[in-house]
């Protein structure tokens, strides 16, 4: 990939916003949410504060398609599981 495809980072002239980061959460941040929880977490973008997420952080992905032919719905199956290596920790230690 070019480098000119790159985004580059905004300077602190242009508006780089350089203060503290908070993220809120609680027990009902589930799904894209609770993975950029954990992406949030694992950057040490800011602080994280309330409850800690709802869910595992888990996701999925690699979704097989099937057409059903009495409903005409098209509906997908994900065929893959992706664990988040400090969850995957904290299960095996229990």
């Amino acid at each position: 990939m070019p480098e000119s495809d790159f985004i580059k980072p905004i300077a602190p002239e242009d508006g780089h916003y350089a203060g503290n980061v908070y993220l809120l959460t609680s027990g009902k941040t589930l799904s894209a949410a609770a993975s950029f929880a954990w992406t949030f977490a694992e950057c040490n973008i800011g602080t994280i504060i309330g409850e800690e997420t709802g869910g595992m952080s888990v996701c999925y992905g690699d979704k097989l398609w099937y057409h059903l032919p009495v409903s005409d719905l098209e509906c997908g199956i994900s065929f893959k599981r992706f664990w988040y290596l400090r969850d995957c920790l904290k299960i095996s230690a229990k």
